[in-house]
C-alpha cells in the first residue's frame, strides 16, 4: 500500500511526528480503513528517504493510542473506529457565540486542601504528598542566567502593564510546544496565560456561564475543580470513572452542558482515557451542544510509552477548552498556567481575562518564554522524567519487596501512584494517621487533593507522591510503614 505523505525536513516538527500526524489523519478521514495493512517500516522509510527508526517510533505511537495494532508477523493493521466517530472528528462546526454580555468576574473560592503543603508548615519528615516537584531538580542556574539577562536588557518592562491575555512571546512558545508534544495546532491568540490551572478553569466557567445549563465532572475528581463547580449554583452530574477513564455511557443527554475531565491521566486514579472513550466524548459534546474542559495537568511527565495526542488535538478546536500548567513540570512557585480556547471564543475570553486581572508578572512570563524557546524546557523535562521514573521504580520495588504483590495503579506517568490496600489491612485514613506519628506522610484519596461526590468511596486506597523524595528516603519510609503495619497484626 502507498501512503500519500508529505514530509518536510525543514519543519520544526520532527519527522516521526509528521508521519504520526499524517497517518492518523488518513485513518480518521476514512482513507485508511479498519483491517488495512500499513506499509512495513523498512519500505516506508526507503520510500520517503528517512530512517527506519523514524517510522518505527511513529508506528509505536499510533499503536499506543489505539489507531493501529501489530498482528504478529502479518504486519501493522488499522484498528476499527466507528464511522460516526470518524464523521465527528472531521465534520464541520459552526460553533457557539453567545449574544449575552461577557460574565463578570466571580469571587474565586479560597482552596485550603487537607494536608496541602501550601497550608501547613509542620510537614512529615518523609512526605509522599502527591503532585509536588523535586526542589533540587529546579533549573536554578539557567533560570538565574535568564532573569539576570532580562533585568540587564529589558528593565523598562518592569514598570509597564502586560497584555492581560499574556505575553505574546510566551503564548507563541506554548503554542509551538503544544504542537510538538500534544498534537495541537493552535494559534498564539487562542492561548491565555493564567495563574495556574485553577485560574484557567475559573476563566472558562465564567466565559461559558450564560451558555451552560448543567455541569458534569468525573468522579472521583480533583477537589479544586469540584469546589469551583459547586460554587456556580448549577446542577452537577458526577460521572463515574473506570479503567478506561470517564464512563461516557453515563453522561447526561442534557444539552448545553460543561464537562471537566483529566483524560491523559485521570486525577486521582491515574488511568488514561482510551481512544474509544475520547471519540465518544467528542461525539457526545457535538450531539448535545456541550463543551469539555480538558485539564492536562501533568502530561509532560509520561514515563512508559510515547506522548499522547490531547483531546483538544483530536477535537481540532471546536468543543474542547484545553488547560495546562507548569506547576508540575517546572515548579508551582511560578504560578503560571494557560487556557487554550476555541478560536470563536478568543475575543470574549480576552475581554473576560482583562476583567479578572491585568495579567501575570512580566518577569516570570518573559523568563519562561526564553526557557522554552531556547530549548531548556525540553531538556529539563527529559531530566526530571529520568529522576521521577527512577523514584517511581524505587517505590514500586520497595512496596513489592515489603508487601508481597501490591496492586498499584496510575504509575505510567505523573507524580503519584495509588496502592489498593488488600483485604484485612487497616483503612487508608487509619494508616495515614499512624504513619504521620512516625514522620511518614501517606494519604487517603480524600486527603490527597481528591473528592468523591458520593462520599461513599471505599477507604482502601493510599496515594504515594514519590517525586520529592530521594530513593534512599523512599526505601526508609516504606520499611517504616511495613513495620507499622506488621505491628498492627
Amino acid at each position: 500500500m502507498e501512503l500519500a505523505l508529505t514530509l518536510d525536513t525543514s519543519s520544526k516538527k520532527s519527522l516521526q511526528a509528521q508521519v504520526f500526524d499524517q497517518v492518523r489523519a488518513l485513518i480518521l478521514d476514512g482513507r485508511l480503513q479498519a483491517d488495512m495493512a500499513l506499509p512495513p517500516t523498512r519500505a516506508l522509510a526507503e520510500r520517503f528517504n528517512v530512517s527506519r527508526n523514524t517510522v518505527m517510533i511513529a508506528y509505536e505511537r499510533l499503536a499506543a493510542e489505539g489507531y493501529v495494532e501489530a498482528r504478529g508477523t502479518a504486519g501493522i493493521f488499522v484498528t476499527s473506529i466507528p464511522p460516526d466517530d470518524l464523521l465527528l472528528i472531521n465534520g464541520g462546526f459552526d460553533g457557539f457565540r453567545s449574544s449575552e454580555p461577557v460574565a463578570q468576574q466571580s469571587s474565586e473560592p479560597i482552596l485550603c486542601f487537607a494536608g496541602s503543603p501550601g497550608g501547613e508548615t509542620d510537614r512529615p519528615a518523609l512526605d509522599f504528598w502527591p503532585g509536588r516537584s523535586a526542589a533540587g531538580a529546579f533549573p536554578l542556574q539557567t533560570w538565574r542566567r535568564i532573569i539576570t539577562n532580562l533585568l540587564s536588557t529589558e528593565p523598562q518592562n518592569l514598570t509597564d502593564y502586560c497584555d492581560p491575555a499574556g505575553l505574546p512571546e510566551l503564548r507563541k512558545a506554548i503554542a509551538d510546544h503544544l504542537g510538538r508534544s500534544r498534537g495541537m495546532h493552535v494559534a498564539m491568540d487562542q492561548i491565555i496565560i493564567t495563574a495556574g490551572s485553577q485560574d484557567a478553569l475559573n476563566l472558562i466557567l465564567n466565559l461559558l456561564r450564560q451558555h451552560t445549563q448543567r455541569l458534569c465532572i468525573e468522579n472521583p475528581c480533583y477537589i479544586g475543580a469540584s469546589m469551583l463547580f459547586q460554587s456556580q449554583g448549577l446542577p452537577i452530574d458526577p460521572v463515574p470513572v473506570d479503567k478506561d477513564g470517564i464512563r461516557t455511557d453515563c453522561l447526561p443527554s442534557v444539552h448545553r452542558s460543561l464537562l471537566y475531565v483529566t483524560p491523559s491521566r485521570q486525577f486521582p486514579t491515574g488511568v488514561m482515557m482510551s481512544r474509544g472513550r475520547r471519540l465518544a466524548l467528542l461525539r457526545w459534546a457535538e450531539e448535545t451542544e456541550s463543551y469539555i474542559v480538558e485539564d492536562d495537568y501533568d502530561s509532560d511527565l509520561r514515563y512508559d510509552g510515547p506522548p499522547l495526542t490531547s483531546l483538544a488535538g483530536l477535537d481540532q478546536g471546536r468543543r474542547v477548552f484545553h488547560v495546562g500548567t507548569f506547576s508540575k513540570s517546572v515548579g508551582a512557585g511560578l504560578r503560571l498556567g494557560f487556557a487554550v480556547v476555541p478560536r470563536i471564543h478568543w475575543d470574549d475570553a480576552r475581554v473576560l481575562k482583562a476583567q479578572m486581572s491585568n495579567g501575570q508578572s512580566w518577569l516570570e512570563q518573559r523568563a519562561l518564554a526564553e526557557f522554552i524557546t531556547e530549548g531548556h524546557f525540553d531538556r529539563h523535562v527529559r531530566k526530571v522524567r529520568r529522576i521521577y521514573k527512577s523514584r517511581r521504580d524505587c517505590l514500586r520495588a520497595a512496596l513489592q519487596k515489603n508487601f508481597g504483590d501490591p496492586v498499584l495503579s496510575g504509575s505510567e506517568s505523573g507524580l503519584h501512584l495509588i496502592w489498593q490496600l488488600p483485604p484485612g489491612m487497616p483503612s487508608a485514613r487509619f494508616i495515614q494517621a499512624k504513619a504521620r506519628e512516625l514522620g511518614i506522610g501517606v494519604y487517603a484519596l480524600s486527603s490527597g487533593g481528591a473528592f468523591d461526590f458520593g462520599g461513599a468511596e471505599p477507604d482502601d486506597k493510599l496515594m504515594f507522591g514519590y517525586s520529592s523524595l530521594t530513593e534512599k528516603e523512599i526505601v526508609q519510609a516504606v520499611e517504616t510503614l511495613r513495620d507499622l503495619l506488621r505491628a498492627r497484626h
